[in-house]
């Protein structure tokens, strides 16, 4: 059974400590790091897997000041958005649906709260061809790429390619 929790702060390190793990995957980050994200988030839930954390999903809406390079590519070119700015599955919890449920649950929440677009990026360099196809399964399109050099940002330490998705609420 799959339980989706709003953030609390008990949650902090096992977020912290989910998101590492996942990495390249998922860009690392240092505690003030996630602080400034949850405290700029809208999104922020747990999924817990029969009683235990299992994962998490991390989004923010338009109009935060975030120097993320994928975040600014995406305020450039889109009004009235959740962006999503990280997922992360424990790998012992990998293929149970967390993904799935916590998606289907942001899909239900940006449409309740009149969103017109949910948007991301995917790495294609390194590349993550699981995460592509998870998200055409949601109907997510290809909206543009973006390459980042090493060193911009201490999540970056290696150059990145990332493809651009987009999931048209309305």
């Amino acid at each position: 059974m799959i339980e989706l929790i709003d953030y609390t702060d008990e949650m902090f390190d096992f977020i912290l400590d989910s998101n590492n793990i996942n990495k390249p995957q998922v860009g690392f980050l240092n505690e003030s790091r996630l602080q400034l994200l949850i405290s700029q988030s809208n999104y922020c839930k747990v999924a817990k897997f029969k009683g235990e954390p299992a994962g998490f999903l991390l989004c923010l809406p338009e109009d935060k000041d975030y120097d993320s390079p994928n975040y600014q590519w995406v305020s450039e070119r889109y009004e009235n958005f959740m962006y999503i700015d990280r997922i992360s599955v424990l790998p012992t919890f990998q293929n149970e649906k967390i993904g799935s449920a916590l998606y289907t649950d942001l899909i239900y929440f940006s449409g309740l709260n009149g969103y017109d677009n949910i948007l991301c990026e995917v790495n294609i360099k390194p590349a993550n061809p699981g995460s592509i196809r998870f998200h055409k399964r949601f109907d997510f399109e290809e909206c543009g790429s973006q390459f980042t050099e090493a060193g911009q940002l201490e999540s970056y330490k290696y150059s990145v390619e990332v493809q651009f998705l987009s999931k048209k609420l309305k």
